[in-house]
């Protein structure tokens, strides 16, 4: 079962999902925003070459559709796609772009048209429309395992004297994604991300018991207690992945929902709210776990 998280720890408790009224909601939209949206994609159509693009077009050009989507300014969310649950709604907000409404070249069409895709993966997933299999652990596991070695691993000597420790990170990323994303702990996640790995884990399974590696920040802990990465901290992690990737990646780190819409993000060329060189992390694990937006846009 995926896990869906209520706030982020990466990010000072903001949010995942929102829990605003409907008055709430006009008091932030912009007006005819979804209109707006529409008319500016639908001139840059041709400009489009993504596989998601006939769904997309099916949605935004139907009016009882379109009543789904709500286009806002939240100052003080500095995400740029949400779910609302009281109004059943995708949450499109053009703060994290700086505008204040939708104009014939703000946002740039091309981020636009991504941060709705993102939003109709993130509310397919949230809303269980879409489920992800377990074994998909598997890929994204791959996948962060070979982002954080990438970022991390020559200021922790993974890359020469310790590259003993190798073996230990990719096992301790496992045990996260399994806990983290798909509410798989405990012995049956160490037996998992051991058979994965090849790590044998018995020797630190006492250790291991008192890490609940469905919080991220646990997880960062178990990196340095386990000598992985020694003395990292919640804020030294936070801010190299900060300078690598921005700000919009950091979700994707705690909640399955996010890293599926970020990854879709990173499919598509020409947007800046994700920076699209990440596939090349693990392009293998990158096409697989893309093959789940392919099925939501299928």
């Amino acid at each position: 079962m995926v896990n869906v998280k209520e706030n982020f720890n990466l990010l000072k408790n903001v949010p995942n999902i929102l829990n605003l009224s409907k008055s709430e909601i006009q008091d932030y939209s912009i007006q005819n925003g979804p209109r707006k949206m529409f008319v500016i994609l639908e001139l840059n159509k041709s400009k489009i070459n993504h596989f998601s693009k006939d769904k997309v077009f099916g949605i935004i050009s139907n009016l009882e559709k379109r009543k789904d989507i709500s286009i806002v300014n939240i100052p003080n969310y500095n995400l740029h796609t949400s779910y609302n649950e009281p109004t059943k709604q995708i949450i499109l907000n053009l703060s994290p772009f700086n505008v204040d409404d939708i104009y014939a070249n703000e946002p740039d069409h091309k981020n636009l048209y991504t941060q709705l895709v993102y939003g109709l993966v993130f509310s397919d997933l949230v809303t269980g429309k879409v489920k992800i299999k377990d074994n998909y652990f598997v890929p994204i596991s791959n996948f962060l395992f070979s982002m954080i070695f990438n970022l991390f691993g020559k200021n922790y000597g993974l890359l020469g004297s310790y590259s003993e420790k190798i073996s230990d990170l990719n096992f301790l990323v496992n045990c996260y994604v399994l806990s983290s994303f798909f509410n798989i702990s405990g012995k049956k996640s160490y037996i998992m991300s051991s058979t994965v790995t090849s790590f044998d884990y018995r020797s630190i399974e006492k250790e291991l018991n008192n890490y609940d590696f469905s919080n991220i920040e646990n997880f960062i802990k178990a990196l340095s207690k386990f000598e992985v990465m020694p003395g990292l901290d919640k804020y030294s992690f936070v801010n190299k992945i900060f300078k690598t990737t921005g700000l919009s990646f950091l979700p994707g780190l705690e909640d399955l929902s996010r890293f599926i819409g970020i990854m879709t993000c990173i499919s598509m060329k020409g947007s800046s709210i994700v920076p699209t060189f990440l596939s090349k992390y693990n392009e293998d694990s990158f096409l697989r776990i893309i093959e789940i937006s392919r099925v939501i846009f299928k």
